[in-house]
């Protein structure tokens, strides 16, 4: 691995006077686009932004904006701008095949991201988190347990922060916890960067639009430990096939986790109630699993992971069982939305696979029959799992329009299934229709199983429009 260099990092000594180009502003106010225009106009470069979308589809991310001093092309890119710059900043949701950056790399201009300029320049010790699933979940636990420390601790990445937008303010006794999509860590790959404690929570069936197989997805995502060091650590699902395949890899220090089974070697995973820790030659119990506040299997391999990594990073039990304790979860995820005429209503807007509407309706759905508002554009993915557990926990199946809402109906005939559906149009008629289905004293979910785009700018639009039409009825 690429180590930090020790000496101060001064931005306006690196980039001042250079012509750098932003290329994918994005639709977060503190995503790449624009954490890495605010911080080179800062170091006094010469910035210009580029998008396709337009300034009206970039209002959020263009307001935090207002005051630098940049050049805006919108709603195009231009072949001049990429030829003109000396340095490309590439949004992570920019493909590596983009003929811009093809045309950029054969003219030999350095193209990098946000996250790897973090990497290379940050002074503090980092704990990279990916995964199909639960990385927001761990990436905000592990944070939560380093505070709990009383240790300055800087939480980003894939969650909607830019870790640009620290940078200058890190320290070398501070903690860094990022997220880590597959495309962030595909610009790490080619600077052979991984962070000092990678923690790798599983790998399933998504983004088969854009990777060609799991092969190919699985090797984009073990990016994450691929280049650390023999004393760095990387923890990884026992449970999960695809993780424990690709640890083979791993050049440091390995720490399973599992909820199933004592897994080999240093590990922490659950015995009959209990988080236990296996390190050093010892065994100890860190937690109970009552203690944990998050409910369902999915979220207890998300602890057992950040349990792992805050052990790794040197945090004692107190810490880990304070913020166990206290830990309520993020927005977007299982997030109680309110109690509407009797009726409970969820917002699981992240769950864009089917895998994670499943996990949803486990831990939700067990005490009785649920409305379910799911579907949208598909990945490439698999319905007919999700196809088959939907009779066990749903009474009225409510799908919003896309083509991921169409193989799952086919995949709900195939299985024969008597399931009630109602098509909904949008999110508004989706939340009457589920009011007019659920009792009092029931649950309505939005668990998509899906991707957003068609109706709604992303999942996070497709959650607050769902919380905005459920308050609209009250």
């Amino acid at each position: 691995m690429i180590r930090t260099a020790q000496k101060k990092f001064s931005p306006r000594k690196e980039f001042r006077g250079r012509r750098v180009l932003i290329f994918g502003l994005g639709l977060y106010p503190q995503g790449s686009g624009a954490a890495a225009a605010r911080f080179f106009v800062r170091a006094g470069a010469k910035v210009t932004v580029t998008d396709l979308k337009t300034k009206k589809e970039l209002l959020p991310a263009l307001r935090r904006l207002r005051g630098i001093k940049a050049t805006y092309i919108l709603g195009r890119h231009r072949l001049e701008d990429v030829e003109r710059a000396d340095l490309i900043v590439k949004n992570p949701g920019v493909p590596a095949n983009s003929p811009y950056l093809l045309r950029a790399r054969a003219k030999g201009i350095p193209i990098t991201s946000d996250t790897a300029l973090f990497f290379r320049y940050c002074p503090a010790p980092i704990i990279g988190v990916t995964g199909t699933r639960g990385k927001s979940t761990t990436s905000a636990l592990i944070a939560e347990t380093l505070k709990a420390d009383r240790r300055r601790t800087w939480l980003g990445g894939n969650i909607k922060i830019s870790p640009l937008d620290f940078l200058e303010k890190a320290r070398a006794g501070d903690w860094v916890v990022l997220e880590l999509s597959s495309w962030m860590l595909e610009s790490l790959d080619l600077e052979r960067r991984s962070p000092r404690i990678a923690v790798f929570t599983n790998l399933l069936r998504d983004h088969l639009n854009t990777y060609k197989n799991m092969n190919d997805y699985g090797r984009a995502k073990s990016a994450i430990f691929r280049h650390q060091d023999r004393g760095d650590t990387a923890v990884l699902s026992w449970d999960n096939p695809w993780t424990r395949r690709l640890a083979r890899r791993a050049p440091g220090r390995r720490v399973w986790t599992s909820i199933k089974s004592r897994p080999p070697g240093d590990a922490v995973y659950l015995d009959a109630g209990k988080i236990v820790e296996v390190g050093g030659g010892r065994r100890q119990t860190i937690a109970s699993a009552a203690s944990v506040t998050l409910k369902g299997e999915h979220n207890l391999e998300n602890v057992l992971c950040a349990v792992a990594a805050a052990r790794a990073a040197g945090a004692p039990l107190s810490a880990i069982q304070q913020a166990l304790r206290g830990f309520r979860g993020l927005p977007d995820r299982e997030e109680p939305v309110g109690v509407f005429g009797g009726v409970r209503f969820v917002n699981d807007t992240t769950a864009t696979t089917p895998d994670a509407t499943i996990a949803a309706l486990r831990a939700l759905g067990k005490d009785q029959k649920l409305v379910l508002i799911a579907g949208g554009r598909d990945k490439e993915l698999l319905f007919d799992e999700l196809a088959r557990e939907l009779p066990r926990f749903v009474k009225v199946l409510v799908t919003l329009p896309g083509s991921a809402t169409e193989k799952l109906v086919s995949s709900i005939r195939r299985a024969k299934s008597k399931l009630p559906i109602y098509r909904a149009a949008d999110m508004r008629s989706a939340v009457r229709a589920s009011r007019d289905y659920a009792k009092p004293g029931e649950l309505v979910l939005l668990s998509p199983g899906a991707a957003s785009f068609g109706l709604f700018i992303n999942e996070f639009d497709r959650g607050e429009q769902f919380k905005k039409e459920v308050g609209r009825g009250k």
